[in-house]
C-alpha cells in the first residue's frame, strides 16, 4: 500500500497539466469572445480536431450563433492568435446540468 497523499497535492498536480492544455485555451478565448449575453446562455463543450462544440441554451440560440460563427472566431484569433479553435460548432443543450 502507498502512502497517503494530500489530496491538495493531487488536485494541483492534475491542475498544473490542465492549464496548458489546448481545451483549456479554447474555454478561456470562449470567454472572452464571447462577451456576458452570449456567456449566459452557452457552455463550450468539448474540443476536438480543432472543432469546439458549444452547446446552447436552446435550438434558437444555436442558429443564431451559426450565424455569427465567422465574427466569433475572428474575436477568437484576435484573442488568441494560436487559438486551438479551427471552428465553432453550435448545438442545442439537451439536457440541464
Amino acid at each position: 500500500m502507498s502512502d497517503p497523499r494530500a489530496l491538495g497535492d493531487i488536485v494541483a498536480r492534475r491542475v498544473e497539466r490542465l492549464e496548458g492544455s489546448e481545451q483549456v485555451r479554447a474555454y478561456r478565448a470562449w470567454h472572452d469572445a464571447a462577451g456576458e449575453q452570449i456567456r449566459s446562455v452557452t457552455w463550450p463543450g468539448r474540443l476536438r480536431q480543432g472543432v469546439l462544440v458549444v452547446e446552447c441554451e436552446s435550438a434558437v440560440w444555436a442558429t443564431e450563433l451559426s450565424y455569427l460563427a465567422p465574427q466569433l472566431m475572428e474575436r477568437l484569433r484576435a484573442i488568441d492568435q494560436q487559438t486551438p479553435v479551427e471552428r465553432l460548432r453550435f448545438t442545442a443543450r439537451t439536457s440541464r446540468r
